[in-house]
């Protein structure tokens, strides 16, 4: 029997990090489908994912992870240097605002998740122009986001850029961004990136 129930979809990015998470600890799970809005009880504001472990049910990514890397043993999310943390929570919470807000909302619009008028989207579009640089410095400065090794944060930013190489827009910003292009590179050789690659999501007519 699973150790950890996931309700999410594989296209959701931050269904993937909790996953990818469970991948590089060695935490068994089962992933259930739910869609935003189906959550009921999992989650009061109705958003993917959510976990059950026991009696206890999570919701919030960064939460999530948090609580498996102080429940379960295997490969730790979060350096043990406080600096080292203090970067990979200062990254991970980059992808969660700025990525999120940004490159993530033009996406959700592409493939018809979050469907919003032209110029709304032509402003994702745009502020992604202006955050994926930051991501693309800080990764030609460490291997990784927050140093030398695959920390949380790398598990946040995977998923998102996963998708800039087959969405329109995304795909030139992401071609602009060798340092990412490499760090994508490595991640996708990874088992845990490997085991949750999600379907192909057929994007909305145009």
């Amino acid at each position: 029997m699973a150790t950890i129930k996931i309700y999410g979809i594989p296209p959701s990015s931050f269904t993937r990090t909790v996953r990818l998470a469970c991948h590089e600890k060695g935490i068994d799970y089962e992933l259930v489908p739910m869609f935003p809005g189906q959550m009921g009880d999992l989650n009061p504001f109705q958003k993917i994912p959510a976990i059950a472990h026991g009696d206890l049910t999570l919701y919030e990514s960064t939460a999530i992870l948090r609580y498996f890397d102080r429940t379960f043993p295997g490969a730790k999310l979060w350096p043990a240097d406080s600096r080292q943390a203090a970067l990979c929570d200062q990254w991970a919470s980059a992808v969660c605002d700025s990525l999120v807000n940004s490159a993530l909302r033009y996406l959700a619009n592409h493939y018809g998740f979050l469907p919003v008028p032209q110029e709304m989207a032509d402003k994702y579009l745009a502020k992604a122009r202006d955050v994926v640089p930051v991501f693309e410095r800080q990764l030609g400065q460490s291997r990784y986001l927050a140093g030398d090794g695959v920390t949380a944060a790398d598990l946040f930013l995977a998923p998102v850029m996963f998708f800039f190489p087959v969405v329109p827009g995304l795909k030139e910003i992401g071609e602009g961004a060798p340092n990412i292009g490499r760090w994508m590179k490595d991640m996708s050789g990874r088992p845990s990136m490997m085991a949750t690659v999600p379907e192909p999501i057929a994007a909305r007519a145009a």
